[in-house]
């Protein structure tokens, strides 16, 4: 998270309170939320007692939601 500049706190509210939930490869989950002028994408595995967290990186909005704004 500190090489892309994300705080826990994005991370966090992005996984708690996304925008949209979308099923990703091997079973894993992304959570993604709008941010300022990026789209905050946290790629999480649920797991029965935690959610872990493997990766949460910027990317543009229209990469992902296409015509979002």
């Amino acid at each position: 998270m500190n090489m892309r500049n994300l705080s826990r706190s994005t991370v966090l509210e992005t996984v708690t309170h996304p925008y949209s939930v979308i099923d990703g490869k091997y079973g894993r989950r992304i959570a993604q939320k709008v941010h300022g002028d990026h789209l905050i994408r946290v790629v999480f595995e649920e797991h029965e007692d935690h959610l872990l967290i493997v990766t949460a990186y910027p990317s543009k909005p229209a990469r992902y939601l296409g015509a979002y704004k």
